[in-house]
């Protein structure tokens, strides 16, 4: 079991790190526990999540009882500082404005100065020198087609917590302005015979895919010597890529039409997430219909009543627009909705409450622009919502505005891809069907459908095993994923699954290095 400490003071960032940790352990094997149970019942694997310097003793007792794992989150400590060589110091304030970026122009990307930069150690946990920009647009100030969210050096928890020097042979990666290093982002050291990691901000890296080296220390960091904790991989067993898209229909639903039968030919399963007032004009139920003719093949999702910015702005209003759309789509379809998609991908906590009452099972959103809450490195369920309810992050639009202008047209979705593919992350991409009035910066028809073509191409080319999911399957899944239970019983892991026949796809387990197929009940070796 993973305990998870904060103090009072930190709850917020403590229930977000706690909520990643179960996407990526399951909900039995991640717990909050207190600090008096530091030195006391302590579990084999601690985070602290910003930790007062009064937690100092507890945590260096902590590492030096037996070998064990420990996660720091934000502060460090100061006399763990100490102890590990770690020299504080207080964030520039130049550094906001570093951490900004401008708005991306059409056809082009922006990013702030200061980014994150892996080191050759990250190689150690599965990583690889990456280049993290603090923030980064490909779509005025609000897509980040990359996936992640920002870093701030606002005070908040979603910010860089202090500017600190670590040893060398320890940096996993450091924040840099203009290329020039500034202080320490990330570090892992060997302290006497346990081994500790560090992240500069308090929830960790909870909304990027660098949330894959918390997974490698947990699952796999020394494990001839050291205890780990069994990962459910977010991809189906078998598959080295899994792959979802779809067209979130704002403004029209036949126009869809020209890309389905292009997924077609390609064997590719297709999603309409529908704003329901299209349906208010003739000609817009065929597809539907047809679409979901070959269960397979194709769904369809809610896109809220009147896509209205941020549900709404209330519960109340989130289970309305949630509730309308569902009717309305069965009573068009035949067939239950069971998941939506976020107008403008925002996701705030009340809506996702909202969607929850009126029925529905699982929610896409994220966006870099706000609800950093919603941007998780896995999905899964949310920090503070029931089970059964699930969240996927989905950043990546493929559209013609966000097409570069120079180089490879697609450079910045493969790279997407890329990453995706490198931390076994399942990636979702999205698109919209024309409207009279828009066409989402694509020249015409063909330049998009050739667009798709190009780019399921290559993600076929890049992975040797690719799954294509329409989004019904793959929140299914995920939903299995979620309700899946991790159960340790005298240093014996076992994997306990639920609601097994909403998927026909099998969990893998990532454990002392090995990948394997779940098999219910089985022992873990």
């Amino acid at each position: 079991m993973i305990g998870v400490a904060f103090a009072d003071a930190r709850a917020d960032a403590g229930q977000y790190v706690l909520a990643a940790l179960r996407r990526s352990v399951s909900a039995t094997q991640a717990q909050a526990i207190t600090r008096n149970m530091l030195h006391e019942i302590a579990p084999d694997v601690v985070v602290a999540v910003d930790a007062p310097d009064a937690w100092s003793a507890d945590l260096i007792a902590y590492v030096n009882a037996r070998p064990r794992k420990l996660i720091v989150f934000g502060h460090m400590p100061i006399a763990l500082a100490d102890y590990l060589r770690y020299r504080p110091a207080a964030l520039s304030p130049g550094l906001a404005l570093a951490s900004r970026s401008a708005s991306a122009p059409s056809g082009e990307s922006r990013e702030s100065a200061a980014a994150v930069r892996y080191g050759a150690l990250a190689r150690t946990l599965g990583g690889a020198g990456w280049h993290r920009p603090l923030e980064r647009f490909d779509f005025t100030d609000e897509w980040n087609n990359l996936g992640y969210g920002a870093i701030r050096a606002d005070g908040s928890i979603w910010a860089l917590a202090e500017a600190p020097e670590v040893p060398a042979e320890a940096e996993l990666a450091a924040v840099v302005v203009n290329g020039e290093r500034q202080f320490a982002y990330a570090a892992l050291w060997d302290a006497g015979a346990s081994g500790v990691l560090w992240f500069n901000r308090p929830v960790g890296p909870c909304d990027s895919f660098e949330w894959r080296l918390v997974e490698q220390f947990l699952s796999g960091y020394r494990s001839d010597a050291l205890p780990c904790q069994p990962v459910l991989s977010e991809l189906p067993w078998g598959y080295d890529a899994a792959i979802t898209s779809r067209l979130d229909c704002d403004e029209d639903v036949e126009s869809a039409r020209p890309l389905w039968q292009a997924y077609q030919r390609l064997g590719v399963p297709f999603t309409l997430a529908v704003h329901t007032q299209n349906l208010q004009r003739g000609g817009q139920h065929d597809i539907l219909r047809e679409l979901l003719a070959d269960r397979q093949q194709g769904a369809v999702l809610s896109h809220t009543a009147t896509h209205s910015p941020n549900w709404g702005g209330s519960y109340d209003t989130a289970i309305a627009e949630g509730a309308q759309s569902a009717e309305l789509l069965e009573r068009a379809t035949g067939v239950p909705v069971r998941y939506a998609v976020s107008p403008f991908h925002q996701s705030p906590p009340y809506a996702m409450r909202g969607l929850i009452d009126a029925g529905y099972a699982g929610c896409i959103g994220g966006i870099i622009r706000n609800d950093p809450e919603f941007l998780t490195a896995r999905g899964g369920a949310l920090a503070g919502l029931p089970a059964g309810f699930v969240g996927h992050s989905q950043q990546c639009m493929l559209h013609g505005d966000c097409m570069r202008k120079e180089g490879d047209p697609l450079a910045i979705f493969k790279q997407a891809f890329d990453t995706a593919y490198a931390t076994n992350t399942l990636f979702g991409y999205l698109d919209h069907p024309f409207s009279e009035r828009y066409a989402y910066g694509w020249s015409d028809e063909a330049a998009r459908i050739d667009a798709h073509e190009q780019f399921i191409a290559y993600m076929r080319g890049k992975a040797q095993r690719p799954l294509f999911l329409h989004e019904e399957a793959a929140l299914d899944f995920l939903r299995f994923r979620s309700l899946a239970q991790i159960i340790e019983q005298d240093g014996v892991f076992s994997v306990v699954t639920r609601c097994a026949d909403t998927t026909s796809f099998a969990l893998g387990v990532e454990f002392r290095g090995a990948h394997t197929k779940v098999e219910a009940g089985k022992a873990l070796q």
